[in-house]
């Protein structure tokens, strides 16, 4: 989907404090409620041109408290800015991110997107209060559009940290699976297996800025999501039944092929997954596995047959300046991290 509006991004937490101009006096902000589920839903209909299903805003949203802020007039919501909760493991340092999503603006409001204007203090609310090193959340992030990553940054509301490309590889380097390695279809989240993969990467990766992939991560990302189905898979070694990694694929068809979406395991394990993602590909017949990924993890894997970036990443421009050296092109990230895919 296009988002031209609504992009998901990062904005600068240093926002002066921004009142409504005189000519729009008469919208407010506030934080959102459950009650606001479908206005928001409307509103996302008239930004986007397209619906989104209930199940999957509660899917994102539902139990937080203060998912976001929006801003209303004469009773209608005219702007949203908020965002998911995640968490990143940096040198054995636990830390509290949002990534922000569904960002959007009734479209007469869109040409607006000013320092004055609705969107950009919904944005100022949501962010003063919640990122920060003392707020509940040390960054925020997204992925948005060129077209809406041009404007933020023209704006001074983005900070490129790293970017998102596509990497695809075919059927022609497809390799046989070794005989020792066993792939097998995971149908149930097995905590003891998934946590026990996660801490072997996350102590493997102690330098790189990691997304928690625990069992409660796979839980929710992939066996609750309300509309997408992926598979599991879990690759392990014959003889002595020792888990080697986990790797997830959604199928796109046979035009596009396999998306990999995710993948688990220490670093001496990533080319494992590669091979077996391939050679579930070959046994649906489709022409080729691809995934997002951030450059680092495209660097750990055999080269692609093709390459191409999809968007930036961007996180709040006071976080990226004063966390200099930990986010600047050292994070993780694949198709998975994203809630559109």
């Amino acid at each position: 989907m296009t988002r031209a509006c609504g992009e998901p991004i990062a904005m600068e937490s240093a926002l002066k404090a921004v009142q409504p101009s005189d000519e729009n006096k008469r919208w407010r902000c506030r934080w959102v409620s459950e009650q606001d589920q479908d206005a928001l839903l409307s509103l996302f209909s008239s930004a986007f041109g397209a619906p989104m299903q209930p199940s999957l805003w509660a899917w994102k949203y539902a139990g937080l408290a203060k998912q976001g802020v929006l801003a209303h007039c004469a009773g209608k919501v005219i702007a949203y800015y908020g965002g998911i909760p995640r968490t990143f493991w940096l040198q054995d340092e636990k830390l509290a991110a949002v990534q922000i999503s569904d960002v959007m603006a009734v479209p007469e409001a869109c040409g607006s997107l000013t320092r004055r204007g609705p969107f950009a203090h919904t944005a100022e609310i949501f962010l003063q209060s919640q990122i920060g090193p003392d707020k509940p959340y040390r960054f925020a992030f997204g992925f948005p559009t060129s077209r809406a990553a041009r404007l933020g940054e023209k704006l001074g509301l983005y900070a490129r940290g790293d970017a998102f490309f596509e990497a695809a590889w075919s059927m022609d380097t497809a390799r046989r699976l070794p005989f020792w390695l066993k792939v097998q279809p995971l149908r149930s989240i097995v905590p003891a297996i998934i946590d026990g993969l996660w801490e072997d990467m996350k102590s493997s990766l102690p330098d790189i800025m990691l997304p928690q992939k625990d069992a409660e991560f796979f839980r929710w990302r992939y066996l609750e999501h309300p509309l997408n189905n992926y598979n599991l898979y879990l690759v392990s070694w014959r003889w002595i039944n020792k888990p080697a990694g986990i790797f997830v694929l959604r199928d796109h068809g046979i035009s596009l092929g396999l998306e990999l979406m995710d993948f688990l395991g220490r670093p001496d394990a990533f080319n494992l997954m590669l091979q077996s993602a391939m050679y579930i590909t070959r046994q649906l017949n489709r022409h080729r596995v691809f995934s997002w990924m951030t450059p680092h993890i495209i660097s750990m894997l055999p080269p692609p047959s093709a390459k191409a970036e999809i968007t930036g990443i961007y996180i709040d421009p006071p976080a990226l300046k004063e966390m200099d050296g930990q986010l600047y092109k050292r994070l993780w990230f694949l198709s998975g991290d994203t809630d559109f895919r």
